[in-house]
């Protein structure tokens, strides 16, 4: 792995840059998320997702999904993105690690996951996420990149 969890909850690179934030939210809970680019944005979103939902060093890249999406804006696509991969978990029981965004902006999203199905004794879910808010979302360019946040309801 190429980040190191710190105590309140942040997620950094080893050059020092932060990737995401676990942000407080009575009765939900929210992410921070950072990218030098949209495409890195997205994907650190994707693994921000899932390091809440289950141990990562614990899933495998055995399997791939292909998603596309179209999007209105970047918040939106946001929302959309992470429900999407909230939905290929409940219903696939899929828990996914590495995320390769080939394109995002205003035609959509087109992206790859990578993990396996959940396994019984393997695998633990930490947190269950019912679905991705539109509440107090905002994706926004700050200097030296992108920054995006999103409550989750529990």
């Amino acid at each position: 792995m190429i980040f190191a969890l710190f105590l309140d909850g942040r997620m950094k690179a080893k050059k020092g840059k932060k990737r995401f934030e676990i942000l407080d939210h009575t009765a939900d809970i929210g992410l921070i998320v950072f990218g030098e680019d949209l495409k890195t944005l997205f994907e650190n979103a994707g693994e921000a997702f899932f390091h809440l939902i289950t141990d990562l060093r614990r899933v495998r890249e055995n399997e791939e999904r292909r998603i596309e999406l179209k999007g209105e804006s970047l918040e939106r696509l946001m929302v959309d993105w992470l429900n999407e991969l909230l939905y290929l978990h409940d219903v696939e029981s899929l828990l996914f690690k590495k995320f390769e965004v080939e394109a995002v902006g205003d035609e959509g999203l087109r992206a790859k996951a990578k993990g396996e199905p959940f396994q019984e004794g393997v695998h633990v879910i930490k947190t269950g996420v019912k679905a991705v808010t539109h509440h107090q979302i905002q994706v926004n360019r700050e200097s030296g990149g992108w920054r995006a946040q999103v409550i989750l309801d529990l």
